[in-house]
C-alpha cells in the first residue's frame, strides 16, 4: 500500500514533466534513461526491471552527470552486487537521493520490481534533471559572454583598423596636393611612374580595406541585434560614411594629381621641342639662303671671288651652331620624342645640307681662283685641271690659311700617288728636297708656288729630270730597278722588254738594272 502510494505521488508530480509528445511519464522516464545511458559499454535499458538488475545503468546515470564521483570504467557486470551498493551509496551520500532499493533484494530477485526501481529512477531524474537546468544556464551565459567577448574583439578591430586607414588615407591626399610637379623630364616621369605604382598596389589595399571595415560594421551590427543590444555607434570620423568621404576626397586629390603631372608632361615636351626647333629653323634658313647665293655671284672674276669667299666664311661660321642643335635633339630623345610638330628639320639633315653646301663652296671657290690662276699663266693647263689641283690643295690646308706646311705638303704628294706614303721616315731626305725646292726655302708653301711644280709633273713631256724622278720613284729609293718593280708600276710588258734589253746590268744584284746609266746614255 505505501508503495502504491509513493507510485502514485511520484506520477503526479516527480516525472510528470516527462508525459510529452504522447508518452507516459514511464516511458518518458525510460526514454530518459536510455538516451543519458547510450555511450556507456554495457548499458542496454530496455525497461525498468532487469536492465537495472546488474546496477550499471545506476552507475551510469551517475557518471553521466557527476563523473567526479566515481570510475565507471573499472566496473564490471559481473559485480552486480558491488556496482548497486556503489550507486546507491554514492547517491546517498553526494545527492542526498535515499536508499529505497535493497542491493541483495535486486540481485537475487529473478525479476525485479518494476515500480520499485522506477521511483528510485525518478529520484535520480529529479536531482539530475536540476543539474541539467543549471548546465543549460551556464551554457547560454557562457555562449552569452563568447558572443559579448567576440563583439568586444569586433568592436576594438574596427575602431583600430579604421584609426588607421583614416590617417594613411589624410596623410596621402596632402602629400598628393602638395608634392612637387617635377621641372625635368626625369623627375615629372618619376612622379608619373610612382602614382601608377600607388594606384596599383596601396591604393587597392585601402580599397580593399574599407570593404572589409564596412562588411565588419555590418556584422557588428547583425552581432548587437542578435543579442538584443543597442546598434552600435563608432566614434568621431569613424563612420563607415566618414571613410567613404575620405576616400572620395583621396580619388579626386588622385585624378587631380593625374592631371596636373600629364599637363606638365605635356608643357615640359612640347618647350623641348620647340627649344630644338626655333634653332634648326633659323639654322635650315640660312642654309637655304647660302644655297640660293651659290648661283647668285656675278661681275669680274675677282669680284665672284670676294663674294663665294664671303659666303664660304659664313657656311664656317654655321658650324659652331650644329653641336648645340645635336644636344637639343639628344634632350628630345632622351624623353622620348619620336616627333616635332614645330619643325620638319633633324640634326642629320642640317648636318648634311650643311657638309653638302660647305663642299659646294669649297669647289665653287676652287674653280674661281683656277681660273684666276689660268688667267694669269700662259701654260697649257685646263681650267678643270687647276680647279682639280686648288680643290687638293685646300683639302689638306690644315689651318685653312692657304699655305701648305710640311706635313700638310707630304700628305698631299702621297695622296697624289708622287711618293710612297711613308712609315719609317726614310724618304724625309728626299721630302726635304722637294719642299726647300718648291717653297724656296720658306717654312710653307703658297699654292701659287704649289702649281707650277705639280704642273710639271703632270705634264705631258719627257725632260731628263722628269725620266729620272719617275724611275726613282719606280726604284722606290733603290739605286737599281727590278722587273717585279716595272710590273708592280704598269708599265706594259712590250716596253718592259725594250728597257730590259737596252738597260746595264747593275753589279752584284740578279734581275737589276742600272736605271741611271741608261738615262745618262740617253743624253
Amino acid at each position: 500500500m505505501i508503495l502504491g502510494m509513493i507510485w502514485t505521488i511520484i506520477l503526479r508530480f516527480a516525472i510528470s514533466g516527462l508525459s510529452e509528445e504522447g508518452l507516459s511519464a514511464k516511458e518518458g522516464l525510460l526514454q530518459w534513461v536510455r538516451r543519458k545511458t547510450e555511450p556507456y559499454k554495457n548499458v542496454d535499458v530496455k525497461d525498468f526491471s532487469v536492465s537495472f538488475q546488474d546496477g550499471l545503468a545506476f552507475c551510469a546515470l551517475i557518471h553521466r552527470h557527476r563523473p567526479d564521483l566515481l570510475d565507471y570504467d573499472k566496473l564490471t557486470s559481473a559485480d552486480k552486487l558491488g556496482n548497486l551498493n556503489l550507486a546507491f551509496d554514492v547517491a546517498l551520500k553526494h545527492l542526498d537521493v535515499p536508499r529505497l532499493l535493497d542491493a541483495e533484494d535486486i540481485v537475487n530477485m529473478p525479476r525485479p520490481d518494476e515500480r520499485s526501481i522506477m521511483t528510485y529512477t525518478a529520484q535520480l531524474y529529479k536531482v539530475f534533471s536540476s543539474l541539467d537546468q543549471a548546465e543549460t544556464a551556464g551554457r547560454r551565459v557562457a555562449k552569452y559572454a563568447e558572443a559579448s567577448q567576440q563583439l568586444a574583439d569586433m568592436l576594438h578591430d574596427y575602431e583600430r583598423r579604421t584609426k588607421i586607414l583614416v590617417g594613411d588615407v589624410s596623410a596621402k591626399t596632402t602629400e598628393l596636393n602638395t608634392s612637387p610637379l617635377g621641372d625635368d623630364y626625369p623627375s615629372i616621369k618619376g612622379h608619373i611612374s610612382s602614382l601608377n605604382q600607388y594606384k596599383k598596389t596601396t591604393r587597392r589595399q585601402w580599397i580593399t580595406e574599407q570593404a572589409d571595415l564596412a562588411t565588419l560594421f555590418g556584422n557588428i551590427q547583425a552581432k548587437l541585434k542578435g543579442l538584443q543590444r543597442p546598434p552600435y555607434v563608432p566614434p568621431a570620423g569613424l563612420a563607415v560614411a566618414e571613410v567613404e568621404v575620405l576616400m572620395e576626397t583621396l580619388n579626386n586629390a588622385t585624378r587631380d594629381r593625374r592631371s596636373k603631372l600629364n599637363s606638365t608632361l605635356r608643357a615640359y615636351l612640347d618647350r623641348l621641342r620647340q627649344e630644338f626647333a626655333t634653332p634648326a629653323n633659323a639654322f635650315g634658313d640660312q642654309l637655304k639662303h647660302l644655297k640660293e647665293a651659290l648661283t647668285a655671284g656675278t661681275g669680274e672674276l675677282d669680284e665672284q671671288l670676294a663674294f663665294y669667299s664671303g659666303k664660304q666664311q659664313e657656311v664656317r661660321a654655321l658650324e659652331g651652331q650644329l653641336s648645340s642643335l645635336q644636344g637639343l635633339e639628344q634632350r628630345c630623345l632622351d624623353a622620348n620624342i619620336e616627333d616635332n610638330e614645330f619643325t620638319d628639320h633633324t640634326y642629320d639633315d642640317l648636318l648634311f645640307e650643311h657638309e653638302q653646301i660647305s663642299k659646294s663652296y669649297g669647289k665653287k671657290v676652287a674653280f674661281i681662283e683656277s681660273q684666276i690662276i689660268a688667267a694669269k699663266q700662259a701654260n697649257n693647263i685646263a681650267p678643270e685641271q687647276l680647279a682639280e689641283f686648288k680643290e687638293a690643295f685646300n683639302n689638306f690646308d690644315s689651318k685653312k690659311n692657304g699655305r701648305l706646311s710640311k706635313l700638310d705638303f707630304r700628305s698631299l704628294l702621297s695622296a697624289l700617288g708622287l711618293i710612297e706614303i711613308d712609315f719609317e721616315g726614310k724618304s724625309d731626305k728626299k721630302l726635304e728636297e722637294i719642299f726647300k725646292k718648291v717653297g724656296g726655302g720658306s717654312e710653307e708653301i703658297t699654292f701659287d708656288q704649289f702649281l707650277p711644280y705639280i704642273t710639271k709633273l703632270t705634264a705631258d713631256t719627257v725632260s731628263p729630270d722628269q725620266i729620272q724622278s719617275s724611275f726613282e720613284t719606280i726604284a722606290g729609293g733603290k739605286q737599281y730597278v727590278t722587273l717585279n718593280d716595272f710590273k708592280i708600276a704598269g708599265v706594259p710588258a712590250a716596253q718592259i722588254e725594250f728597257l730590259t734589253s737596252n738597260m746595264p746590268k747593275y753589279p752584284g744584284v740578279n734581275d737589276a738594272y742600272d736605271f741611271k746609266a741608261y738615262i745618262s746614255s740617253q743624253k
